[in-house]
């Protein structure tokens, strides 16, 4: 947690980098005025079309219930599937509430159903606990798709 603090302290964008890189996700390219999103995660939602997941990141003390009702209107405002809020300080009471209204949101291939805004913390990521999502895309690996090639078998 000291590294984590001491990172934000001494450069902000790169703690949100560093941190949106926890959870697998692409950091924006822009770090000011981001429109309420410090990165984003991707998933298959079907076999054809990914799905996003808009990650905010704070790092200071001074945290509230409105940080969350701001990435919910940035996950309405994209057309996002869902949003996670990482907080360098545990979440506030009103904040947990907050994000418990905001709803679902089930997975169409799956059915697994996910909360639609998630608050986690930092020391919770370092301690291993991963955000309740889909799988997400590798940001750092694009698979080509496999074509199976016709093959003759011998003597047909």
């Amino acid at each position: 947690m000291f590294g984590a603090r001491a990172l934000f302290e001494k450069n902000p964008f790169d703690f949100e980098r560093w941190v949106v890189s926890l959870v697998d996700g692409h950091p924006n390219a822009k770090q000011v005025a981001d429109k309420g999103s410090d990165g984003t995660i991707r998933f298959w939602k079907n076999r054809d079309e990914l799905g996003e997941v808009n990650i905010s990141v704070k790092g200071g003390a001074q945290i509230n219930p409105s940080m969350v009702r701001d990435l919910v209107g940035t996950v309405l405002r994209r057309q996002s599937e869902m949003g996670l809020l990482i907080l360098l300080t545990p979440p506030t009471k009103g904040m947990v509430e907050e994000a418990n209204l905001s709803g679902e949101y089930v997975h169409e291939m799956t059915g697994q159903v996910y909360p639609k805004i998630q608050l986690i913390t930092v020391d919770q990521l370092l301690a291993g606990i991963r955000p309740k999502m889909p799988t997400p895309e590798n940001p750092y690996f694009t698979p080509e798709r496999f074509v199976p090639q016709a093959t003759s078998l011998p003597g047909l």
